[in-house]
């Protein structure tokens, strides 16, 4: 347990420096605000738009008078976050679960100092554990805690069901981050119903290793979400341009899936820096919103 919480205070430390130097700012450019809600009432002003005029006031007091709004500030963010066995591969400290950790974090942290509200739903092929949105630091480190710790039921994934039940737990517009490696099947109609509510963005994290475009011989594979070793011909030139093909017909499904549906849409390599490609995406994105 101490060795636990060691590691939780030093990734909340290494989160929070990079949070605080460059990624808060952009974080909250990008989510302004979901829309607007009413603040108070002022006397009509010449150029005052006429669909603004507050009836019941005007009725009342015999002056015209018009609504004033205000963005509505406080947000969530609510994280979907894939801990099938897929989600093991790569190093013990570098693997795709931790990496899709820190940025879960990087972005929850930002949303604390947005004042927004930051919800968890971890998944394998069901919901392995749902944490209500809420505000505060020491409700972040309980959810890093959990993505750091939680062993699932399941090692398979059933990305639908999960998003399914995110359909029926969500009933406010949110910001949906969706962390996983979409190696799953039958998904996209429950996404594409998810966009027209809320505000979504798929991280896929992939580690280059996956499509073995470096190994030859006879290899041993782990099939991560069976618990069993197989072992494939990796210098069969045929088989592993079947697997690079494969591999790469997802990231072009999914591109093109969420250019369609106005979805955001992050590939990340875990062997590589992925605060460049988060901050790319945000700066993009709040350019767009200018």
């Amino acid at each position: 347990m101490k060795e636990i919480l060691k590691k939780i205070k030093r990734l909340e430390i290494k989160i929070r420096k990079r949070v605080d130097s460059t990624f808060a700012g952009e974080y909250h450019s990008a989510f302004k605000g979901q829309g607007l809600e009413f603040d108070e009432v002022r006397l009509y002003q010449y150029g005052d738009d006429i669909r603004a005029i507050d009836w019941n006031v005007t009725a009342k007091t015999g002056d015209v008078y018009v609504k004033l709004f205000k963005e509505e500030r406080e947000q969530t963010l609510f994280v979907l976050f894939d801990i099938s066995g897929s989600e093991d591969f790569g190093p013990s400290d570098a693997n795709k679960r931790i990496i899709g950790t820190e940025i879960a974090s990087i972005l929850a942290f930002s949303a604390l100092k947005n004042n927004d509200k930051i919800g968890l739903v971890t998944f394998s092929d069901q919901v392995e554990k749902y944490y209500q949105p809420k505000k505060g630091r020491k409700h972040i480190l309980a959810l890093v805690r959990e993505l750091l710790t939680h062993q699932p039921e399941s090692r398979l994934t059933d990305l639908s069901k999960a998003l399914d039940f995110v359909s029926k737990t969500l009933k406010r517009r949110s910001i949906l981050l969706v962390i996983s490696d979409f190696l799953a099947d039958d998904y996209q109609q429950m996404l594409r119903a998810l966009a027209q509510k809320h505000e979504i963005i798929l991280i896929r994290l992939f580690h280059p290793h996956e499509v073995f475009e470096s190994s030859v011989g006879t290899i041993p594979i782990i099939d991560m979400e069976h618990g069993r070793k197989i072992w494939i011909n990796a210098g069969d030139m045929g088989y592993r341009r079947q697997l690079v093909q494969r591999f790469e017909e997802i990231h072009q499904e999914l591109e093109k899936f969420c250019k369609k549906y106005g979805i955001g849409y992050l590939p990340i390599d875990t062997e590589k820096d992925y605060l460049p490609v988060l901050e790319r995406y945000f700066r993009k994105r709040n350019s767009r919103r200018r």
